[in-house]
C-alpha cells in the first residue's frame, strides 16, 4: 500500500502539470472586483460537496466567491452556475492562487490532493478552508501540521459536526454531569454505499484501473478515514480526550467489485480515564445514526428529535426525553446551521486573528485513529496511540 501511495503522489503531480498548460478559462467580463469583502473566496474542486459550501458563502453580506476552479469541466461549469455570477474560472489551481484579490481558498478537491493544496494555499499567503479528511497518510498530517504552525493563517478542517445543534447539546449535558462520568460510548453508523451516480474517477497509475475515488485506498486513505472521521472527532469532543489504545478489524464482505475500501468495520478505542467506544460502520445496511453514552449514573441515547435520557442504579426506571433545538436547513436542499456556523467562526478568525475552533489539533488524531485501526487490523492485535508517533 505504501509503495503505491508513493508512486500515485508521484504520478498525479506529473500529471496535474502536464494536463494543465492553457487551462484558463473566463466567463464574461472579467474585472478585478473591489477589495471591501473581509473574506474573498477561491474555490478548488466544485464537485458534489462543494454545493453546500458555495451556498453558506452566498448568505453572508461580508463574503464573495471571485474564482472557481476544477479539472473536470463539467463539474466546474456546474459549480459556477451554483456560484451565481460571473467569476473567474480555471482548470489550474496555481492560477487561481496567484490572484490577489483571493485572500482565502476553499480546498474541495478529492482527498488525496489535500496536502499538496493545502500548502500550496499558505504558500501563496492564502487563508484555508479544506474538506475533512485532513489528509491520507500521517506522514501527509505531519507536514501540513508544521505548515500551519508555522504560518499566521487561518485553517479549519471540515469537521462541521463540531458546531452542529444536537451534537452540542449532547456535550453539554455530558459536561452538567447528568449521567455522571462518561463510561462507554456506542456509536453505529449503517448506511448505503457511497454515491454511485457522477462521482470523479481516480485512475490508478499503476494498473491503469478507473474506478470511484473512494473506492480507492490511495485515493481516500481508506474507507474509516473517508467516512468515520467526523465520529471519530465527536467521540474525543465528548469524552474530552483522545484514546491511548485502538483495536480495529474490518474489510469487503457484501461488495465483489474489485473495491479497495472497506465495506464494514467495528474500531474499539481505550481513553486515559479508562472510558471505552465503541464505533461501527456497515455500507450495505438500512441506516442508522444514534449514538449512546453511558456514564455512571445514566445514559444519554440521540434520537432525531430528542435525547432520551436512563437513569441507572437506584434510578434505573428515571426516563427522560430532553428536546433538541433543530438543524436548520436553509434553502433549496438545505444548508446546515452547523456549516453556516463553521464559516461564521472562519470569518471571525481572518477577520479578528484567533485560532478556530475546529483547527489541526482536531483534525489530525480523527483520520489518526482510522490508520491505527486499519493498522491494528493488519497485526490483529491492539495498537497504541504512539504508534504513529
Amino acid at each position: 500500500m505504501q509503495r503505491s501511495r508513493r508512486d500515485f503522489l508521484r504520478t498525479s503531480a506529473l500529471g496535474l502539470a502536464a494536463g494543465l498548460a492553457s487551462s484558463r478559462i473566463v466567463l464574461g467580463e472579467e474585472a478585478e472586483p473591489p477589495l471591501e469583502k473581509s473574506v474573498r473566496w477561491g474555490i478548488i474542486g466544485t464537485g458534489a460537496r462543494s454545493r453546500h459550501h458555495i451556498k453558506a458563502v452566498n448568505m453572508f453580506s461580508d463574503m464573495d466567491i471571485l474564482a472557481a476552479c476544477d479539472v473536470d469541466e463539467g463539474r466546474l461549469q456546474l459549480g459556477l452556475e451554483r456560484i451565481g455570477k460571473p467569476v473567474a474560472a480555471y482548470k489550474d489551481y496555481q492560477e487561481l492562487l496567484a490572484r490577489s484579490n483571493i485572500n482565502a481558498v476553499l480546498v474541495c478537491a478529492p482527498n488525496m490532493f489535500h496536502k499538496e493544496m493545502v500548502l500550496a494555499s499558505l504558500e501563496a499567503g492564502k487563508h484555508v478552508l479544506c474538506e475533512k479528511p485532513m489528509a491520507t497518510t500521517w506522514e501527509d498530517c505531519l507536514a501540513m501540521k508544521k505548515a500551519q504552525e508555522d504560518s499566521s493563517l487561518v485553517v479549519v478542517y471540515g469537521l462541521q459536526l463540531r458546531h452542529s445543534c444536537r451534537y452540542r447539546q449532547l456535550r453539554e449535558i455530558i459536561q452538567s454531569g447528568k449521567i455522571g462520568a462518561p463510561q462507554y460510548v456506542l456509536l453505529p453508523e449503517y448506511r448505503g454505499d457511497w454515491n454511485l451516480g457522477n462521482v470523479w474517477q481516480y485512475t490508478d497509475p499503476e494498473t491503469g484501473r478507473r474506478m470511484n475515488w473512494r473506492f480507492s485506498q490511495v485515493a481516500t486513505g481508506g474507507t474509516l478515514n473517508e467516512k468515520m472521521c467526523h465520529y471519530f472527532d465527536i467521540i474525543n469532543w465528548m469524552l474530552d480526550d483522545v484514546p491511548t489504545r485502538v483495536y480495529g478489524n474490518g474489510g469487503i464482505s457484501h461488495y465483489k467489485d474489485k473495491r479497495e475500501t472497506w465495506d464494514h468495520a467495528s474500531v474499539h478505542l481505550e481513553y486515559p480515564n479508562g472510558a471505552k467506544a465503541l464505533v461501527s460502520l456497515c455500507m450495505f445496511g438500512p441506516k442508522r445514526l444514534d449514538p449512546q453514552i453511558i456514564g455512571e449514573e445514566g445514559s444519554l441515547h440521540l434520537m432525531k428529535d430528542c435525547v432520551l435520557f436512563q437513569g441507572t442504579g437506584p434510578n434505573r426506571k428515571k426516563q427522560e426525553e430532553i428536546s433538541l433545538t433543530k438543524e436548520v436547513r436553509h434553502g433549496q436542499k438545505g444548508t446546515e446551521t452547523a456549516v453556516l456556523e463553521m464559516y461564521q467562526d472562519f470569518r471571525d478568525c481572518v477577520k479578528n486573528g484567533r485560532k478556530p475552533y475546529v483547527d489541526v489539533e482536531k483534525a489530525v488524531p480523527s483520520s489518526k485513529i482510522a490508520w491505527l485501526a486499519e493498522l491494528s487490523a493488519e497485526r490483529r492485535a491492539e495498537v497504541a496511540w504512539d504508534e504513529l508517533g
